[in-house]
């Protein structure tokens, strides 16, 4: 199994590159909120039959699609936003770690396509990703809770998304080093070949094996993640074996150990 490590966890959130992200992803939104405003609100006042099939479908499908392209706009905007974050505008205090997992776990099913329905025998039956937390519901960690969701939430994405397995596994648990407090998602998916591991944080970097439009995504979520461990002057690991599954890791400073550093 491949581990690799990143301790160059620092971004510049004065780069060119990240401001026209910002410009761009604003410029969009607005006018992609209206589309789907509209749409939304004809399907909901669409009666049966008022419609042709056709119109129907389409109609459906601009929601949908539309939805999609919402969610990618606002990882645009959260990956500006965070990577134009100063140190000190991190707003950390010792927070419980279990309900961030189980928050973000649902919402992270919630949006995986390969959800599936069955009903054969009348019953409406989910077969989602089997999702296990391992976490005592007192653990806390000195962090920023906004900062900390939106690490694991990529991470968990990424479980979900690169994940050909039915079911998918995923695991979110928690475990002590000595200085440090380690949050990780293991999964039972394609995992990382072991020339993409030293490329996988840098942005817009997407493995060729997915970059066929079918995967969701700029390729802006472990870069992001590497900057939010920047902040809390953490880093973040990876191990994974191809075909088999991967665990990223991120270790966050003690409170006591950043006190010893002051």
């Amino acid at each position: 199994m491949t581990d690799k490590q990143s301790d160059k966890t620092d971004v510049d959130h004065k780069d060119p590159a990240t401001r026209v992200l910002s410009l761009i992803s604003h410029k969009i939104k607005t006018p992609l909120s209206i589309i789907n405003g509209y749409a939304e609100a004809i399907l909901s006042q669409t009666k049966p039959g008022e419609l042709s099939s056709f119109a129907s479908k389409a109609l459906l499908d601009i929601n949908k699609q539309g939805e999609k392209l919402s969610v990618l706009v606002d990882k645009l905007v959260r990956f500006s936003s965070v990577s134009s974050l100063a140190k000190d505008a991190v707003k950390k205090d010792m927070m419980k770690v279990r309900p961030v997992f189980s928050s973000v776990s649902g919402k992270c099913v919630m949006r995986d396509d390969s959800l599936n329905i069955m009903s054969s025998d009348m019953t409406i039956r989910f077969q989602g990703p089997a999702i296990e937390i391992k976490c005592d519901p007192d653990t806390e960690i000195y962090a920023d809770k906004a900062l900390v969701s939106i690490a694991v939430e990529e991470l968990m994405d990424n479980a979900v998304k690169f994940n050909n397995n039915a079911p998918k596994k995923i695991r979110l648990f928690y475990y002590e080093e000595e200085d440090r407090d380690v949050l990780a998602v293991a999964d039972n998916g394609v995992g990382i070949k072991e020339e993409h591991i030293n490329k996988i944080f840098e942005k817009f970097y997407q493995i060729d094996d997915f970059f066929t439009g079918q995967i969701e995504g700029w390729g802006l979520g472990l870069a992001l993640v590497k900057r939010i461990m920047s902040l809390h002057g953490g880093t973040i690991s990876v191990r994974s074996q191809y075909g088999v599954g991967t665990i990223i890791s991120l270790r966050f400073p003690k409170h006591g150990a950043l006190q010893k550093q002051a």
